[in-house]
């Protein structure tokens, strides 16, 4: 659910329209960029170069200059920029689209350049905009970024947030899980049921029921950041009154197996008893540190096997706003605080 965008430091001059229009203009692709975007960069220094034209570089409003000064901010805090290793040419040196395209077609989605970098560019002019299907990354103005279509399709998806019956789980995970995990040092995850099939399993019940516990691990283990941690909300489940949580952590870490070296070193787990004067939470949600997070009303085990076997498919939500993150954290820490709570906490061997 997150565009890597490249900004060209003198990318920001919108000196040429009215100062009125010029921060509407900002805020437009800087609510995208919210909503749908981390920022990629090509060495320290331009991260730098690009601070400095926020601060004090020419036809960028005092109100534009704010704007983006509290997205930095925010994206910092949320490790929502990259800096590209080994290091290369920044956007604002670059010399022609084929120079563009060698350097930055893995690094980004969205190259934000300056207007008069449009000639040499190949940019249309009027649109602000330069996009070829096949080839990354997308091409624009300021004018245009926001309307790019690598920004466009998560857009598109978060609006749709439905993944049809017999689909493959790879396609959710790839589109919207990857890209807001990526880099993020905690997740947690909320689901009542979450390990109702896992206990089945443990008890004898049923087999092979494992499958959304180990994936969402495993795919969460390779793009997170080194050392991050993962935290699973569940209730304990009446069927299993047998299964505890030392019982739940064994079961976990056998259909995790984590033989290689990985990003998730902990994953911490509150196992809790819902009761009808202090329920568990209804939705079921994953938030990550990134500043994002996904509802998921039926729950996670819809992804258990490869592909969507519910008829009804899977319908899911995405969230951005900091009033609805702050909500479903105190969702979490409501839940994890309710009666007759164990907690576990699993080292990566």
């Amino acid at each position: 659910m997150h565009a890597r965008v490249a900004i060209a430091s003198n990318a920001l001059d919108t000196a040429d329209l009215p100062p009125a229009a010029a921060v509407t203009l900002h805020r437009l692709l800087l609510d995208r960029l919210r909503a749908y975007g981390r920022l990629a960069f090509a060495s320290d220094p331009d991260v730098s170069d690009l601070l400095y034209a926020i601060r004090n570089g020419p036809g960028l409003p005092p109100d534009a200059r704010k704007l983006w000064s509290e997205v930095l901010v925010s994206f910092h805090k949320h490790k929502r920029i990259s800096v590209q290793k080994p290091n290369t040419t920044p956007l604002a040196n670059i010399k022609d689209i084929d120079d563009l395209r060698a350097r930055w077609k893995s690094a980004a989605d969205v190259a934000v350049v300056a207007s008069a970098s449009c000639s040499k560019l190949g940019v249309p002019a009027d649109k602000g905009l330069l996009t070829i299907p096949g080839l990354s990354p997308d091409v624009a103005t300021t004018y245009g970024a926001a309307f790019s279509p690598a920004i466009e399709k998560f857009r598109n998806l978060a609006d749709d947030g439905f993944l049809p019956h017999g689909s493959s789980r790879s396609r959710f995970q790839t589109d919207v899980l990857e890209p807001l995990a990526a880099g993020a040092r905690t997740a947690t995850i909320v689901d009542r049921y979450y390990f109702a099939r896992l206990w089945r399993a443990t008890t004898g019940r049923t087999s092979n029921a494992t499958g959304h516990v180990a994936w969402m691990l495993r795919l969460l283990d390779e793009v997170m950041a080194p050392g991050a941690e993962v935290h699973i909300i569940a209730d304990r489940f009446p069927s299993a009154p047998s299964v505890d949580v030392d019982d739940t952590a064994a079961a976990l870490l056998a259909a995790w197996s984590p033989s290689r070296p990985g990003r998730v070193c902990k994953v911490s787990l509150s196992l809790t008893r819902g009761t009808s004067a202090h329920p568990f939470p209804h939705d079921r949600h994953i938030r990550f540190s990134t500043g994002a997070a996904v509802l998921l009303p039926s729950g996670f085990d819809r992804f258990e096997q490869q592909n969507v076997t519910d008829v009804n498919g899977v319908n899911w939500g995405y969230c951005w706003k900091s009033e609805k993150l702050v909500a479903l954290q105190a969702t979490e820490q409501r839940a994890a605080a309710l009666p007759h709570s164990r907690a576990k906490v699993i080292e990566r061997p």
